[in-house]
């Protein structure tokens, strides 16, 4: 598989807007089952990335600088002409994967494509408030440790020894995505943004997420969904994918 089709390789194209949605550190496209399910009968297709280094693209070494990962999105992108960009679509990132796309939207957005429709923030500080949290370079236990007890790992993998080793590969090269990131403003984009967080979510505070508007000179909303870190799962899923719809149904 070439060209960005590596990097979403379950994408099933549909008519509607498609959403490019990018996983939290260490995870895997599934978290993002249950929004898709929430917002599939409504005609909007989520699309998970796949990483370098995650899931099927485990044989493949994961990024641990940010310049570099876009860089490698944009070659792949650029193979076959930006064609998965050039139709109705947005862009989502939960935690890292936020910032991620943050830094994705900006190079697209000079790009010879179509601009995404909207940028979905959900749960991770603005740009210029990211800090370097020293996981990256934590002891193996520490860091699996700490990592578990944020959340988002089933606590059953941690059991087996082959996916700790796989899981401790990834999670350092995310994390260093994040402790090394240095934001190099100003980044104004002419993009509607949704920024989301969760109403008791210990990562973002209610009064960074309103920040997220200082990199639009679009439209800019913001929502609180779910109690805390984790707006994927089943129980929050639902009113993500209504504040998602919303968003988009402001964009025109």
């Amino acid at each position: 598989m070439s060209g960005v089709h590596s990097w979403f390789p379950y994408r099933v194209p549909a008519e509607g807007t498609e959403i490019f949605a990018f996983p939290h550190t260490g995870a895997a496209s599934t978290v993002f089952n249950a929004l898709r399910r929430h917002l599939e009968p409504h005609g909007t297709t989520l699309t998970a990335a796949v990483l370098p280094g995650h899931g099927r693209r485990v044989r493949e070494q994961p990024h641990r600088e940010m310049s570099a990962l876009v860089a490698d999105f944009d070659r792949a992108a650029a193979s076959d002409g930006y064609a998965a960009f050039q139709g109705d679509y947005a862009l989502m990132g939960h935690c890292l994967g936020a910032l991620i796309i943050f830094e994705l939207a900006r190079r697209l957005v000079d790009a010879p494509c179509r601009n995404p429709r909207l940028l979905v923030f959900c749960h991770c500080p603005p740009p210029a408030l990211m800090y370097d949290s020293g996981m990256s370079r934590l002891p193996t236990e520490e860091l699996l440790a700490q990592t578990s007890s944020m959340g988002g790992t089933p606590p059953g993998l941690l059991a087996d020894p082959d996916f700790r080793k796989l899981l401790e590969r990834v999670l350092r090269a995310d994390w260093a995505l994040g402790d090394d990131y240095v934001f190099r403003g100003p980044a104004r984009l002419p993009i509607p943004v949704l920024a989301v967080r969760g109403a008791d979510d210990p990562f973002v505070d209610a009064t960074d997420l309103p920040l997220w508007g200082d990199h639009t000179s679009a439209g800019f909303r913001t929502a609180e969904v779910g109690a805390g870190h984790w707006s994927l799962a089943d129980d929050a899923a639902g009113k993500l994918a209504d504040e998602i719809r919303a968003a988009l149904a402001a964009t025109g």
